[in-house]
């Protein structure tokens, strides 16, 4: 029977959350202040609290969700399991390629390692961003691949790392449109869910009035 035993196991950085949970409540402090300020006022406190604790119960299930992610190369497969997608396993004999590139993001000066594993086809399989790992940790899988890994020594722009590795970007990334999209929606919700806050509460809104 075949080993399944694990090389290298590891989990990201562990600032990320502690990151997440305050970005989080210094988030939630201002909004749910004025919310519950205009609420007492008015003797209306229960919807805020309800959309309170909702909030809270989201951000919990994303943190704690935040806690399963981790990476993990055994003796046939690669593993890998990230915050919104599900559990992939990649089988090391379809491992073909390995590459590992250092990329500016967005304003950064420091150039952020981006491992990427494809097949003989070029199709890739998996793929880490180094920001969120530890830089030993990061070195540990790669070096537990199968395959040596191409290292390219000049950083590049991370649109120039999506042209020159094509199939490389996740769904979300490089599609300036859907950022569009999902910023205006937010935006709308933010307003509609605002405005009903304030139709419970008793208080007049202005776009609504005749």
């Amino acid at each position: 029977m075949t080993s399944t035993a694990t090389t290298v196991r590891i989990r990201p950085r562990r600032s990320l959350v502690v990151t997440a949970f305050f970005s989080i409540v210094l988030a939630m402090i201002p909004v749910f202040g004025v919310l519950y300020w205009f609420a007492g006022q008015h003797g209306s406190w229960m919807p805020v609290l309800v959309v309170h604790l909702a909030v809270t119960a989201m951000s919990i299930a994303v943190l704690l969700r935040q806690l399963t992610v981790y990476t993990e190369v055994t003796a046939t497969e690669l593993v890998g399991r990230g915050i919104f997608s599900p559990l992939l396993r990649v089988p090391l004999s379809s491992i073909a390629r390995v590459d590992v590139v250092p990329c500016y993001v967005g304003q950064s000066p420091d150039a952020v390692q981006q491992l990427l594993v494809r097949d003989a086809s070029g199709r890739r399989l998996f793929r880490m961003r180094g920001n969120f790992w530890h830089a030993a940790d990061f070195a540990a899988v790669v070096d537990a691949l199968p395959v040596r890994a191409t290292v390219v020594k000049e950083p590049m722009s991370i649109r120039e790392f999506y042209r020159d590795y094509p199939g490389s970007a996740y769904w979300f990334e490089n599609r300036r449109a859907i950022w569009i999209v999902v910023i205006v929606v937010l935006g709308l919700l933010a307003v509609a869910g605002a405005a009903r806050i304030m139709t419970v509460l008793g208080m007049r809104v202005a776009f609504l009035s005749n």
